[in-house]
């Protein structure tokens, strides 16, 4: 985005360095799992429904950027999107590769177990 504007030039996208690397995740509590999986199963259901779209009718999707997000359209239409393959489930090979990044460049403490962490049994 930058480039298009003139102010910078990309030496390597992040994806070049990381590949995969995810960068935003939906999260829900035990306790608001537990006091409402409808609403979760609804919400992850149209996340999907999202992701299919988008793989669909990409240039559409990216149509609706400038309401959502400010960009301009020409922005909006050049932009990178990620991979929507996976569909909501990334795997759990990518997040342990990702987690050892953090753990390297001191964002973790010590590792941890994904195991209780990731459960995409709430996915459709």
């Amino acid at each position: 985005m930058l480039e298009m504007h003139g102010v910078s030039r990309r030496l390597a996208s992040f994806n070049d360095v990381v590949p995969g690397y995810i960068f935003s995740g939906v999260y829900f509590s035990d306790r608001y799992i537990s006091t409402h999986p409808h609403q979760v199963k609804a919400f992850l259901r149209g996340l999907i429904k999202s992701f299919e779209f988008i793989k669909a009718h990409e240039e559409k999707a990216r149509s609706y950027l400038p309401k959502y997000t400010g960009v301009t359209l020409d922005v909006a239409q050049r932009s990178a999107l990620r991979d929507f393959r996976c569909m909501g489930r990334e795997s759990l090979e990518l997040l342990e590769r990702q987690q050892n990044l953090l753990l390297k460049f001191g964002f973790l403490e010590k590792k941890v177990s994904l195991k209780g962490i990731v459960d995409y049994s709430y996915l459709p």
